[in-house]
């Protein structure tokens, strides 16, 4: 190589590093953490973890209240076990549940996030979609596609402006605030440090978000935008009854296979709370739910432990928050299910940090309502 090429490729070398190394430093200047892409290969690789699944060790799906509200690190240090997150943001779990059951390898134990608006859209609906996407990737998932996920979760791990949700030119033009027009609503744009994923698929609120109450206020704009707060009516009649039927025949399957189910319902507050209990009524949704299902369930508004967080922006907990809750969880299942969990007794109330402790039986007891 002649010395004008070598000193012309140490140049371009140079350059290419000094820009990478600034354009990371300001990012994270920025306040930008390291955050996996939560794409269709993550899921996969987790949807592959299934097989060896226990009430210690569950199949977590439902919308992103599950992602956010349980939290992982949390449940691992009380059961020993890592659960498995299939949950997808605004997404129905109703596809990945009826997977699930007609999966014949598939025996283990399944948590139901049930956030009424999603888990009760109609077959076929946009809240499917995700879903949906995901199911029909998986199979599909090559060798040469596993490889390269390898190879950038490696990277992703360590760069911060690989985060392909907010800090890639898609990104920027994805999150243009362009304004609605005559036939064309434009989705409101979440706040870009509101949350972040890692590679278990955990969802946490950001630091910068729990301390900016203008971001804050920002978010409840998003849910009021979005309908989140209007208290628009599910569907009833034969289209419910088919709905709950389908889930029925899901629950059903897995449970033929010596498997387990579960539903949850994690907290909501404020605007969003009132407006899911006008537009979803209890008897109506969720208690029909468990009862044509035959299967148990945990609301949060039942259980003292569990019904008095507030969520700063009506619909997801604080990473804090998310850690006591788990904690909470724990033992309110085991006493619906009667499923052994917890590798020793916890409190209802805990968190890191927080001894160990058997929790007084009143604790658990559901409120009357």
């Amino acid at each position: 190589m002649s010395p004008s090429l070598l000193k012309a490729g140490l140049l371009a070398a140079t350059l290419t590093a000094a820009f990478v190394v600034g354009w990371e430093l300001h990012w994270r200047g920025q306040g930008f953490p390291i955050s996996y892409n939560d794409d269709e290969s993550l899921w996969a690789s987790k949807r592959r973890l299934v097989y060896n699944t226990s009430p210690a060790g569950p199949v977590l799906i439902g919308a992103s209240r599950i992602k956010f509200d349980l939290d992982q690190p949390t449940w691992r240090r009380l059961t020993g076990r890592q659960p498995v997150q299939l949950a997808l943001v605004g997404t129905s779990p109703r596809p990945v549940l009826a997977n699930l059951a007609n999966d014949p390898r598939f025996h283990g134990t399944v948590v139901v996030d049930v956030v009424e608006g999603i888990f009760f859209s109609p077959t076929g609906s946009r809240q499917e979609k995700r879903a949906l996407d995901r199911l029909k990737a998986y199979p599909k998932w090559s060798l040469a596609q596993q490889l390269s996920f390898r190879l950038d979760r490696a990277l992703e791990s360590k760069l911060v402006f690989l985060d392909e949700d907010r800090l890639t030119l898609d990104a920027f033009l994805n999150n243009l605030a362009l304004p609605s027009r005559p036939g064309v609503f434009m989705m409101p744009l979440f706040p870009p440090k509101f949350a972040f994923n890692d590679f278990d698929r955990q969802t946490r609120i950001s630091a910068a978000f729990v301390a900016d109450t203008a971001m804050q206020h920002r978010m409840q704009s998003v849910w009021t935008r979005l309908g989140s707060t209007s208290g628009k009516h599910g569907d009833g009649g034969d289209t419910l009854t088919a709905l709950i039927q389908s889930v029925k025949q899901s629950v059903d399957r897995i449970r033929a296979r010596g498997g387990r189910v579960v539903f949850v319902r994690c907290p909501s507050d404020g605007p969003f709370w009132a407006a899911e209990q006008r537009g979803y009524p209890r008897a109506q949704y969720w208690d029909r739910l468990l009862a044509d299902t035959h299967t148990p369930g945990v609301h949060f508004a039942d259980y003292p432990a569990l019904a008095g967080f507030r969520c700063l922006e009506w619909s997801h907990l604080t990473p804090a928050d998310a850690a006591t809750f788990t904690a909470a969880l724990i033992p309110v299942l085991e006493q619906q299910t009667g499923w052994r969990i917890a590798t020793h007794p916890v409190a209802a109330r805990g968190g890191p940090g927080c001894p160990v402790r058997t929790a007084a039986p009143a604790a658990l007891l559901p409120l009357n309502h």
